[in-house]
């Protein structure tokens, strides 16, 4: 009973986080114009919530090992509540930004305890590849609702609400989650440590964001070098303190770098291509909001049926092997949706997404058992809270690829460049995986 409880209650919120992200996505156009913001504002407006979880994952997972998931989730819940009712009652942009970013914050602690909470709760084996399988199909679930729910739900503020309520509704639900074990940590927190992990992040996910708009401007080039300066002052002091928040021994695990790798190659691939595709069907092929939804609920759709299938593939293919099978095939899916056309409509990328929907099956099937298998069962949502940084660390970046190679005034004409870019860096990573780990086992086994 606690097993299905816990999961049903972390897949939910999970669900929330993701059609939170997701929201803006089907009604940039729309959404901008009513709040009247200009060109830097709709960046930020697109991206905020990615800044949010990037700096929020890290110190969310690594906190609740500490002081409890079932508290820090609860605080995840409040926060995403509150700062949707915030951004959906003021109209103003600012305020508007402000709120998904406080969003991004709340979902990063929900999406981090809520991985770490299921492999508390579940023994490794058949039971937790079936349960991390249907968490990896919320993760689909989310981005199929968020669109749709925004695009048919109106005015813009109602679906906002709407979910506002349901996160509310997550701290009472939380009751019923279990408490940390008792090997939880009990020891002071290293401030310092806490104050990189949200900063580093923070910092170069605001860079790449203000980066669209030129990579040369002081302001981006600040912003770059203080997160990655940022980032080696951490590392630097994880290696020297005797408790660290995220152990940077960890990547000294083969498998750990593989998950790692392979959740940023699908934010900065498919998830990174995916968001910018409303405003391609929207402004390039003359689109409604509800077409440009289209491409994503065949291609989070897909990916659901696909997660919830793919635990049976474990007979035959390793986790391993399913991240890099899930990855070559998202670069199958997306080298497909280009070139494009004066013309052309929405049917034309239908086929390449759905392709690209069947490889994020797989890839999240896998990647939520990934993050925490290879981590001490202790550190749970650290690896989860891990895992989903550097995913949505490659989606800024990916996104700022393509805002930076897609002409506005010639969107059809100039999608293919980014298409290129994102299926290559996913084929490669693919490829590399079962490379790297061959190399590191015979490594291991002349040492």
């Amino acid at each position: 009973m606690e097993e299905r409880r816990t999961l049903a209650v972390s897949c939910l919120a999970t669900v929330l986080a993701m059609v939170m992200f997701t929201m803006p996505m089907s009604t940039l156009v729309e959404l901008a114009r009513t709040l009247d913001a200009g060109v830097t504002e709709r960046t930020w407006m697109l991206a905020a919530a990615s800044v949010g979880l990037g700096a929020g994952l890290l110190i969310s997972g690594a906190l609740a090992d500490r002081l409890g998931r079932r508290v820090v989730f609860a605080i995840g819940a409040g926060a995403q509540a509150l700062f949707l009712v915030l951004g959906a009652t003021w109209a103003d942009p600012i305020v508007f930004i402000v709120g998904r970013v406080g969003q991004g914050l709340g979902a990063a602690a929900l999406i981090a305890t809520s991985l770490g909470l299921i492999a508390q709760v579940t023994p490794p084996g058949h039971r937790r590849t079936r349960a991390t399988g249907i968490w990896g199909a919320s993760l689909g679930c989310g981005i199929l609702v968020g669109p749709v729910l925004t695009a048919l739900v109106g005015p813009w503020r109602v679906p906002y609400l709407i979910v506002g309520a349901l996160s509310l509704a997550l701290i009472v639900f939380a009751r019923a989650l279990p408490a940390n074990p008792a090997r939880s940590f009990t020891g002071r927190i290293d401030y310092l440590a806490a104050v990189c992990l949200v900063a580093g992040p923070s910092l170069l996910l605001a860079g790449l964001t203000l980066g669209r708009s030129g990579w040369t401007q002081p302001a981006v080039l600040i912003l770059l070098a203080a997160g990655v300066i940022v980032l080696v002052v951490f590392t630097v002091h994880e290696r020297r303190t005797a408790s660290p928040l995220v152990d940077i021994r960890l990547f000294t695990n083969p498998h750990f770098v593989t998950v790692t790798a392979a959740a940023f190659a699908a934010g900065f691939g498919v998830i990174a291509l995916t968001s910018y595709t409303p405003v391609l069907v929207d402004q390039g092929m003359h689109g409604s909001a509800l077409a440009g939804a289209v491409p994503l609920v065949v291609w989070a759709g897909i990916s659901v049926v696909t997660a919830v299938l793919a635990r049976h593939l474990r007979r035959w293919i390793s986790p391993d092997g399913q991240l890099a099978i899930g990855l070559i095939i998202i670069g199958a899916g997306l080298a497909a949706l280009g070139p494009l056309y004066d013309g052309d409509t929405l049917l034309r990328l239908l086929p390449g997404f759905a392709v690209a929907g069947v490889g994020t099956g797989m890839l999240n099937a896998a990647l939520g058992g990934q993050a925490v298998a290879t981590v001490p069962a202790h550190h749970a949502s650290m690896g989860s809270g891990t895992n989903n940084t550097a995913r949505y660390l490659g989606s800024g970046l990916g996104v700022a690829v393509v805002t930076s190679t897609v002409d506005p005034t010639a969107l059809l004409s100039s999608w293919e460049t980014p298409v290129i870019i994102g299926s290559a860096v996913s084929a490669v990573i693919g490829i590399a995986i079962p490379v790297y780990l061959r190399s590191a086992r015979q490594a291991q086994t002349v040492s």
